[in-house]
């Protein structure tokens, strides 16, 4: 991946906040609350991440199953639009 690409896509993904989430919940209907757009959003910047690291995206993958398989999936949906730029491991 381009560099400049990988740094935007770390800047956008490790700046998400609720009300983007909650944004992007709308456009793609898929149904989520206040409550899980703020632990999505808390996991994401608990750790902040390195689209590019496999290790690092496993890690956050993982976190979001651990907390609920329903509300990951939710956010395996909503990060469809950066997964060009992500490692994101197939399931």
């Amino acid at each position: 991946m381009n560099p400049i690409v990988r740094q935007m896509a770390n800047q956008k993904i490790n700046s998400l906040d609720e009300r983007e989430l909650l944004r992007l919940s709308k456009e793609y209907e898929i149904p989520l609350t206040a409550k899980q757009a703020k632990e999505i959003i808390q996991i994401i910047h608990k750790h902040p991440i390195d689209v590019g690291n496999e290790k690092q995206v496993k890690r956050l993958r993982d976190e979001l199953k651990t907390l609920d398989p329903k509300l990951y999936r939710k956010a395996d949906k909503l990060l469809t639009p950066y997964k060009s730029m992500i490692a994101w491991p197939k399931d």
